[in-house]
């Protein structure tokens, strides 16, 4: 497969726009919706519930998805359960673990998270009277591994990114998953914007849970999300939802829980998303990981250096060894809105605002960012563009 031409092809909508969103959600192609219509138009019903063969093939298709996950990330079948989104997952292992907390234990995460993996350990904190406490790092979202070993080492549970969603730096997951085990410490990994993008493998991250979106970096549906269960926690996470499917009996006085991975699955599932989920999988296993982040490199290499020759502020690490598909910038004095609303104006879609990192911003004393994010079908071409359209837009100011 030549990239990004053939990849383009599967996406229309790439004919019509310059799409650098990626971050927010990728574009989608056309056999991820070919199978989600497959689901719908063929074989449409529910799984793990009838013996007719239609539910019998939709349960195999389901679980067919499941494995294709697993290996994508290298865990055991049993290990991947479906939610319905990166949130989802992560405000799942919060409410999962809460009995395993004492007053006074440490949770150990870093400034530079998407509320996401925030919001959900501050108000478990707050609700056992935890400590909350922060690796620190500098302005390019680089961390002090010092810190890290530090404060990991007091550590009942460890929570961090894979990817900035901000300042796309890439964090070292695999050292501080290290140090997380040596102190045995709970490690967990938000994979959102590494997922499809780069290699994401479970034993290498040394990874007790681990969450994903699908409509992201796999190029998924939306509404459809991951979280890895290591399974050394299958007796100690409780589900945080029950019901439906997840039991093995029910009496008037009690139940007992199925096995995972549906014991973590109530109710009825997002069948159809985790179908495309597979879908959009295989295909960029079929174009491979390693050339999608050799393109992706590309780009942002490109980007920042047209933003430099502007004179243009961007945010992030210097190394580009460590910064993954999305450059943040801004052109003073303008508003990052009114920066994005000038490119929609010329059909580049960008995202602009805090990007639920608010406490990034505040660090680096900014009200936002513009975002330009990308992936394997972005191209060279259009980077160019962009910075054509920025190029016209700085001079206008300055004139």
């Amino acid at each position: 497969m030549r990239i990004p031409e053939d990849v383009r092809k599967d996406i229309p909508l790439t004919e019509e726009v310059i799409y650098f969103d990626n971050t927010a959600t990728s574009l989608t192609p056309k056999p991820v919706v070919e199978a989600m219509d497959e689901y719908y138009l063929r074989y449409r019903a529910n799984v793990h519930r009838g013996v007719h063969r239609l539910s019998q093939m939709a349960t195999h298709k389901y679980e067919e998805s499941r494995k294709v996950v697993a290996e994508f990330i290298n865990a055991k079948f049993e290990e991947v359960v479906f939610t319905k989104n990166t949130s989802e997952s992560l405000n799942l292992v919060a409410l999962g673990l809460e009995n395993i907390f004492k007053r006074g234990d440490i949770i150990v995460t870093t400034p530079y998270e998407h509320h996401s993996d925030l919001l959900p350990w501050q108000r478990l904190a707050k609700k056992l009277g935890l400590r909350l406490e922060f690796i620190q790092g500098d302005n390019e979202g680089n961390l002090d591994l010092s810190d890290a070993e530090r404060k990991i080492k007091g550590a009942k549970l460890v929570a961090v990114q894979h990817v900035s969603n901000a300042l796309g730096v890439i964090h070292e997951v695999e050292e501080l998953g290290k140090l997380a085990k040596e102190s045995g410490a709970i490690f967990v990994v938000d994979a959102a914007q590494s997922a499809g993008h780069m290699e994401v493998d479970v034993k290498k991250l040394h990874a007790d849970f681990l969450a994903f979106s699908g409509h992201k970096g796999p190029m998924g549906p939306t509404g459809i999300g991951v979280l890895y269960i290591n399974e050394e926690f299958f007796e100690t996470f409780e589900p945080p939802l029950i019901g439906g499917g997840t039991i093995e009996d029910v009496s008037l006085d009690g139940y007992k829980l199925t096995e995972p991975p549906e014991r973590f699955e109530a109710g009825t599932p997002n069948i159809g998303g985790a179908i495309g989920l597979a879908a959009g999988i295989r295909y960029i296993e079929r174009i491979g990981i390693e050339r999608i982040e050799r393109q992706e490199r590309k780009l942002v290499k490109r980007t920042v250096e047209g933003l430099d020759e502007l004179e243009i502020p961007w945010y992030g690490p210097r190394n580009l060894k460590k910064h993954a598909g999305v450059v943040s910038f801004n052109v003073p004095p303008l508003h990052p809105h009114d920066v994005a609303a000038i490119l929609d104006d010329h059909n580049i879609m960008v995202r602009s605002g805090h990007h639920c990192a608010l406490p990034v911003m505040k660090k680096l004393g900014i009200n936002g960012t513009v975002r330009a994010s990308f992936h394997v079908y972005n191209s060279l071409e259009e980077v160019e563009t962009f910075l054509r359209v920025l190029e016209d837009l700085v001079k206008s100011l300055r004139d």
